[in-house]
């Protein structure tokens, strides 16, 4: 046994010997040591492979798991439901849309989709457009760059997996066609979001009418034929000139541009140059009128607007249908005041009253009307009244001719104290002044003017006289077209309420008399009330009727005068029937509750 042992221990001792001069080897095939390297390089090219797929597959992953989350939407829809739906706004109020502008370099557009901007404006024209290297393939560049390192396809590609809303803003015609091209094949896997499209297509504000614009007719053309599934931002080529500040959007302009859109099927929103806004409001509000498809986007060039300026339009528009494009930091100080809610209205002079007092049911007999004698009535009124129409009579001065005062008023009341404690006061006031003179209109209409241009006046006003026109001029009023030429170029921001002499009333308000008024009246861009005595309408049936077929364009404001005027319930009856928006009744409290019986019919 002991040999045994011995023998298996000389054995072991060999085999061991054997092995120290063997190496071990893995698989038959590896050493331990060159295994060892093969796993470490298998582990870093798996590395390198999980990183790379990662860094490309979660970019595709993360725009699909946005269009996940969004709520499917139509190229035309409406840019604040696609904000609301998405969780952008929590309201459908322009004011909180965010902009982002010239997302045009790629640099530019990844900072703009990393950015909480809503929407995306961005500049598109052809590659090397106006030179001989141009191409119908629409890039991201502003002028004078003409190349770009970013396609328009590129750039949608990357937007669309964004949440963000899309403006594009055309720099040339010949941009428009194949970019509309683009866009109708990237819709058929869904863009998803609401597409703007801008071109600037008529000569604007200090722009001379040679100026070059994109063809406007051509440009609707071919999105009607290309693809009209968007909303068209038509707008004018403007330039600010510092020296001129009160330089506007002219009636003339906006006659312009809706008559070149009107026809249009689709929403469409007007850029209009901030800082011009508030002057041009009169011709601008009317063109936001004519249809609820239409909007403003109020844009910034250089010069910052006033916070009053944004006021201004927010107070006096449906906040649904305005935007503002506006940079830091005047949009937070205006976000900020419009939040206030104790801050006095900020509302246009010649403005709707309806929308200013707000009667119950929208109906004009609900607005109060008082008349000021004197300082000591005016202060009653003032202190006791919630708010209304104030009537002034408006007269020459005893001692100064030139001084406008209170009719009837002792000691007499010069109309720009009248005008201050109204404006002192924290009610809502309209201003109705009844003007006896020429002279005194023109006076008149300065005032109003100068608190106007000192950010006082911001109240409803009204402006009337006797006038001589057609087959009612009469010897000693002011003519028609006088009456008008004068409101036009001293104070134009008022409604204009016209009346007949009660010379020519004595048949009543006769159709002949009524047509007379109603076509002088008729192109001028101001709101007018027509004003009729109340002692007159039993004899005026055939007039009225007229005017109540055009109170879309005219309102009606029956008046009394005086306490001894006769009132019949046939007339107010009729009268009664119009379109009660656009009614009002100047008369006495007791015959008001007289008028409240009358049932509505309308």
């Amino acid at each position: 046994m002991d040999e045994r042992k011995k023998k298996s221990n000389n054995s072991q001792e060999d085999e061991e010997k054997d092995e120290e001069k063997e190496p071990k080897t893995i698989l038959g095939v590896f050493t331990k040591q060159q295994f060892t390297m093969i796993c470490v390089a298998v582990g870093l090219v798996v590395l390198l492979l999980i990183i790379t797929v990662t860094s490309v597959v979660l970019p595709i992953n993360s725009g699909s798991e946005t269009s996940k989350t969004m709520v499917p939407f139509t190229t035309d829809g409406d840019m604040l439901e696609f904000l609301l739906q998405n969780g952008e706004i929590q309201e459908k109020d322009g004011l909180y849309a965010t902009w982002y502008h010239s997302a045009n370099s790629k640099v530019e557009t990844q900072k703009a989709l990393e950015s909480d901007t809503m929407i995306l404006e961005a500049d598109v024209n052809v590659q090397g457009h106006n030179t001989d290297n141009e191409t119908n393939i629409p890039i991201m560049a502003h002028p004078p760059d003409v190349y770009s390192d970013n396609t328009l396809e590129e750039w949608l590609d990357a937007v669309i997996r964004s949440k963000k809303g899309i403006k594009l803003d055309f720099k040339s015609l010949q941009a428009v066609e194949p970019s509309l091209n683009l866009l109708k094949n990237k819709n058929q896997t869904g863009i998803n979001r609401p597409v703007w499209l801008n071109a600037d297509i008529l000569p604007g504000p200090n722009v001379p009418g040679f100026w070059p614009v994109v063809n406007g007719t051509r440009f609707l053309e071919l999105i009607q034929t290309k693809f009209p599934d968007v909303t068209i931002s038509p707008g004018w080529k403007v330039l600010y000139l510092p020296p001129f500040p009160d330089v506007t959007y002219t009636k003339a302009m906006v006659m312009e541009m809706y008559t070149t859109v009107k026809h249009l099927p689709q929403r469409i929103t007007f850029p209009v140059l901030a800082v011009m806004v508030r002057n041009g409001w009169p011709h601008l509000s009317w063109l936001l009128s004519q249809s609820s498809r239409f909007s403003l986007t109020l844009w910034q060039g250089q010069e910052n607007p006033t916070v009053n300026d944004l006021l201004f339009v927010r107070d006096n528009t449906n906040p649904q249908r305005i935007y503002y494009d506006i940079y830091e930091p005047v949009l937070s100080q205006f976000k900020e005041a419009a939040k206030q809610k104790d801050r006095p209205r900020r509302f246009y002079t010649g403005g709707d009253i309806v929308d200013y007092f707000k009667p119950a049911n929208s109906d004009g007999f609900n607005i109060l009307w008082e008349k000021v004698y004197d300082q000591a009535s005016l202060l009653s009124v003032l202190k006791e009244s919630p708010g209304g129409m104030l009537v002034i009579p408006v007269t020459s001065g005893t001692g100064d001719v030139r001084i406008p005062v209170v009719e009837g008023s002792l000691p007499e009341l010069p109309l720009q104290n009248c005008l201050d404690l109204v404006l002192a006061s924290k009610n809502p006031w309209g201003i109705y002044l009844r003007v006896k003179s020429q002279r005194q209109l023109a006076t008149s209409l300065h005032l109003l003017r100068k608190a106007y241009a000192n950010d006082l006046l911001y109240h409803p006003v009204w402006i009337n006289m006797d006038i001589s026109l057609g087959v009612f001029n009469v010897k000693g009023y002011i003519t028609g077209l006088e009456f008008v030429r004068t409101i036009n170029q001293i104070f134009p921001y008022v409604t204009m309420a016209p009346s007949w002499p009660q010379e020519v009333l004595d048949q009543g308000y006769t159709p002949q008399v009524v047509e007379d008024m109603m076509e002088l009246f008729q192109e001028v861009w101001q709101d007018v009330s027509l004003q009729l005595l109340a002692v007159h309408l039993d004899r005026s049936e055939a007039g009225i009727r007229i005017i109540q077929q055009s109170q879309e364009r005219f309102s009606l404001t029956v008046e009394q005068r005086t306490r001894i005027e006769g009132l019949q319930m046939k007339s107010l009856t009729f009268f009664r029937n119009g379109t009660r928006h656009r009614t009002f009744y100047n008369v006495p409290k007791a015959v008001k509750g007289f008028v409240s019986e009358i049932p509505n019919k309308t």
